[in-house]
């Protein structure tokens, strides 16, 4: 056999080779389409408004979109809001979570309505960020990293509704964020809600 015939059936078979990768990833890309089509129905892409409670999940970080569905899923989220969301990770396999995280973390983040523009409202907000530490886990301008998540151009009610279960204790998968938010007073909650919503 010449050696130019070798060649022609080695080049054949990872054209072979590489339109079957490409025809597994065309199906899986598909596959993941079809399970992130019911995310989208409540997590909206596009321009959100600021006073949504549902938070923008689309370009988060990664780490933290995987750790809050396992938390779903184990109960420890377990605020009567999360009732939704622990409904819909019910099935759903530590594979498929992993898979769900990675997807929307590729996603670019939509473009969210600032709150408010009052100056003294988001000065106040600055202040209560910078007294409670906030920088040193949601750094990077606010957009955290790995398992700790981007909170800034967040929606602001969703911001302050978490900021309120940390405190309750509604939410309790994150102990340190409870100790930090229990220092702050309602007005602190909507100023700091409302600087981080304008933090883009």
């Amino acid at each position: 056999m010449s050696q130019k015939f070798m060649l022609k059936i080695i080049a054949h078979s990872a054209l072979l080779l590489l339109t079957g990768f490409a025809c597994v990833s065309a199906v899986q890309a598909q596959a993941i389409e079809q399970k992130v089509a019911v995310c989208k129905a409540c997590h909206l892409g596009g321009t959100l408004q600021s006073t949504s409670v549902i938070p923008n999940i689309w370009g988060q970080s990664e780490g933290y979109i995987y750790l809050q569905l396992r938390d779903f899923k184990s109960g420890a989220r377990n605020a009567p809001e999360d009732a939704a969301m622990r409904g819909f990770v019910a099935a759903m396999s530590d594979a498929d979570m992993l898979e769900m995280a990675k997807y929307a973390s590729t996603q670019p983040w939509p473009k969210v309505e600032p709150i408010s523009t009052d100056a003294a409202l988001l000065k106040k907000g600055a202040y209560a960020t910078a007294l409670g530490g906030c920088v040193g886990c949601h750094f990077n301008d606010w957009k955290g990293f790995s398992a700790n998540p981007r909170i800034g151009d967040q929606s602001a009610a969703y911001l302050a509704l978490t900021f309120r279960q940390f405190r309750s204790g509604s939410r309790a998968n994150s102990p340190g964020m409870s100790d930090i938010v229990r220092a702050l007073d309602e007005g602190d909650i909507d100023a700091v809600a409302a600087y981080l919503n304008a933090a883009q």
